[in-house]
């Protein structure tokens, strides 16, 4: 009588069969009942397997399906297959397989037994774990990855998906960053939050109650348009504060608001580019520049004012502006105090140094043409590079009243002019034009002129004459008036003596012609009495 078997019973009947025939004829080599180890090649198998197989030129040959068949077996109702079935693979991804109850295992290249994965190794919702018990040294990690090729890459890339969102980290590689720049270039890490409100990064210590100390990097704005690129939270923060530091390099929020908070600079400079010195303000409001004992409310030195305290200026206010059409600056002083003055420039030098210089030409750091010029001997040059005068212009003067001090209180050894009328008449007025000398000092090249020669006045009054640095003479015509006034009275004498005198010849002329008259009177009459006879 015959047994049924299904194909599948069939092929381990066989499989059983042919293995008890193997054993029967290589009795030699079963090992003793009692150990309950089968050996082939060996009689005496190890007593923790139930069978042992050696040879040194053969191998184990186990079942060979193709993937069809395996999924086939895998989805029996009859014969599944059980946890610790292998089998060899023969195509698509071929290679010897477990079945661990749910799927199959590749064994061999995929479980890294020779430390060099062959296809992506998927954690499967698995964590990778490990831990180290002793140091690994400062350039060693438990996990290093390394990117080496010549496209771009990176080193490691996770993913954080949450519905149609999710978060990117780069650690370390070579790209097309997104900074606006179309060439790619080389970075550590590179995180992407794509939620609104999510952030890129992000470091946090300590607890809630510590207070909590976080620092958030790049925020994505989301749908409103809200967020920072990066934000620093440790319980001192607070809107207006600056981040500061210490001499250690500890940061920390300080107030620094344009509502009202105010920016201490403590014993600090406000110094830039590196410098040691800049601004300095004291506790009294003084601002110095390069020192940090201003001497006033704005000084560059300890001495120097510029403000409204300090011995030798007080100002009162000064304000600077420039709105007035026409003109690149202005001082004002808005101060309308019966002290408020306006701008004052000392010098300490005397002579020829310009206190004040304005000047007319296109280059700025060129000297120009002389138009105002206030020197430190207190000469003051109009169009003249130096004045040599109080008063030195190069050019016509224009006044319609110049007062000249003249108070009698004001003078001693007061002398009456004498021979005025002579000096006047041995003066010489001449026509004349300037020549080139004259024109360099402040003639008018062309025009006809009506003067005195200062060197014939000299000799006749050099005290209307005087002599500047360089030997040229001038001539005070205003103080001619003086002498052409007692010429003119000297004159008017001579006049009224010379009228009384004509006048006292013209009173005997007319007594001499009334005498006349009469004795030619008396003769008529007599002319009369005797006939008209008479002889003369």
């Amino acid at each position: 009588m015959h047994q049924l078997f299904t194909p599948a019973a069939r092929t381990t009947h066989r499989l059983r069969g042919a293995l008890a025939a193997a054993l029967l004829l290589l009795g030699g080599y079963q090992a003793q009942a009692q150990t309950g180890s089968v050996g082939i090649g060996t009689t005496s198998p190890a007593a923790s397997a139930a069978l042992e197989v050696r040879s040194t030129t053969q191998g184990l040959l186990l079942p060979r399906l193709t993937l069809a068949q395996r999924d086939a077996l895998t989805a029996s109702t009859t014969a599944p297959p059980v946890p610790g079935l292998l089998i060899y693979l023969t195509d698509s991804a071929p290679g010897l397989y477990a079945y661990d109850g749910t799927t199959w295992v590749r064994l061999g290249a995929d479980n890294l037994g020779n430390h060099s994965a062959t296809q992506t190794l998927n954690l499967n919702a698995q964590r990778l774990l490990g831990s180290v018990g002793s140091s690994l040294g400062d350039s060693t990690a438990q996990v290093e990855l390394n990117a080496s090729v010549g496209t771009q890459s990176a080193a490691l890339i996770t993913r954080s998906n949450f519905g149609a969102k999710y978060s990117r980290a780069i650690l370390s590689g070579y790209g097309k960053l997104p900074e606006g720049t179309s060439t790619s270039n080389d970075y550590g890490i590179w995180a992407t939050a794509y939620r609104g409100g999510g952030w890129a990064g992000f470091f946090s210590a300590g607890s809630t109650t510590t207070p909590l100390r976080w620092v958030g990097i790049c925020q994505n704005p989301g749908y409103n348009g809200t967020g920072s690129a990066i934000r620093i939270v440790d319980g001192t923060q607070g809107a207006g504060k600056v981040l500061t530091s210490d001499a250690s390099g500890y940061g920390k929020w300080q107030p620094l608001t344009s509502a009202g908070g105010d920016f201490n600079l403590g014993p600090y400079s406000l110094v830039g580019n590196g410098g040691t010195t800049g601004i300095d303000i004291t506790s009294a409001g003084r601002v110095g520049i390069n020192t940090a004992t201003p001497y006033s409310q704005l000084a560059n030195t300890a001495t120097n004012i510029i403000g409204s305290e300090g011995t030798g200026g007080n100002p009162g206010s000064l304000a600077w502006a420039a709105n007035q059409a026409g003109y690149a600056g202005m001082f004002y002083n808005a101060n309308t105090a019966t002290n408020a003055t306006g701008l004052a420039v000392k010098i300490a030098a005397t002579g020829t140094t310009a206190a004040f210089d304005v000047s007319q030409g296109t280059t700025q750091d060129a000297a120009g043409t002389t138009l105002l010029r206030v020197q430190g001997n207190g000469n003051v040059g109009i169009g003249v590079a130096t004045a040599n005068y109080k008063l030195d212009v190069n050019g016509q003067v224009r006044a319609n009243n110049v007062a000249v001090t003249s108070d009698q209180r004001f003078k001693t050894n007061v002398q009456p002019l004498r021979s005025a009328l002579a000096s006047v008449l041995a003066l010489r007025g001449v026509r004349y034009e300037w020549n080139a000398l004259g024109v360099r000092h402040g003639g008018m090249a062309g025009a006809k002129q009506v003067g005195l020669l200062a060197q014939e006045v000299e000799k006749i009054y050099p005290e209307l004459v005087s002599t500047d640095a360089e030997g040229y003479k001038a001539v005070n015509y205003a103080q001619l008036t003086p002498v052409l006034i007692e010429a003119l009275k000297e004159q008017q004498a001579q006049i009224t003596s010379l009228q009384a005198r004509a006048a006292t010849a013209e009173a005997a002329a007319a007594q001499a012609t009334a005498t006349l008259e009469t004795f030619e009177a008396r003769l008529r009459r007599l002319e009369a009495t005797t006939g008209g006879q008479a002889q003369r």
